[in-house]
């Protein structure tokens, strides 16, 4: 499966998400599937959008789910969810990492965190996200580090 998070911008600042998630097609890659799924033009006409893996997660059933962060959310008007809390989750022990009760605006956030760090890294995310000032600020406001050095409060 994979699903995508799409980030846009609050009024006054802030960030916030929908997720739409679909299966993979048949002879299809993540990323194309991520495109489809999010409603993304890959080469298209019409603005820039940047597409980005961002984590993946084992569910009960035996299945993978591929998360990837899309910036902005090619439907601006849609309703999203406010990103309240960066904080990082984790398991319930060192030796069990994988959060019991993940949500989804946590899986947002590290997106969010993800892209942020990207775009610091990679001139074609950050030249994509500078045509969208109000958006590249909220995401440059998140902490630019390696997830296992990010603070936990």
């Amino acid at each position: 499966m994979v699903e995508v998070y799409l980030l846009s911008c609050r009024a006054g600042g802030g960030l916030a998400y929908r997720c739409v998630a679909g299966q993979l097609g048949v002879s299809e890659t993540p990323d194309e599937a991520a495109s489809r799924i999010g409603r993304i033009a890959s080469d298209g006409p019409g603005p820039a959008v940047a597409v980005h893996s961002t984590s993946w997660r084992h569910l009960g059933d035996g299945s993978i789910v591929l998360a990837y962060a899309v910036a902005p959310d090619p439907a601006p008007d849609a309703t999203a969810v406010p990103i309240l809390s960066f904080a990082v989750p984790h398991g319930p022990r060192a030796s069990l990492p994988s959060p019991v009760h993940l949500q989804p605006e946590q899986i947002a956030a590290h997106a969010a965190r993800h892209l942020a760090l990207v775009a610091d890294a990679n001139p074609d995310v950050r030249q994509v996200l500078a045509a969208y000032p109000e958006l590249a600020r909220s995401l440059g406001a998140l902490p630019q580090a390696p997830a296992g050095q990010l603070a936990t409060s």
